[in-house]
């Protein structure tokens, strides 16, 4: 975890991603100590139950990717 922390600071890397249906403590930590934001980006072969009730397709799952890296990149 110290390694991570100290590449991001060095790096000025400024997001953390984490993958869907993942344990975010670890994101989360790293952001809190180095400032970064937190977002999802989703791997395409797990879906959540409600995302799956709600009709959710490979390409909305896709878009909602490009979003998030459009967010992390500007």
């Amino acid at each position: 975890m110290a390694f991570l922390i100290d590449k991001v600071k060095a790096e000025k890397i400024p997001v953390v991603f984490h993958i869907e249906l993942s344990n975010e403590k670890m994101a989360h930590t790293i952001a809190e100590a180095t400032g970064a934001k937190v977002l999802q980006l989703h791997a395409c072969h797990n879906i959540s139950k409600a995302d799956f009730e709600a009709g959710k397709t490979y390409v909305d799952i896709m878009t909602a990717n490009v979003e998030t890296l459009k967010e992390a990149l500007w």
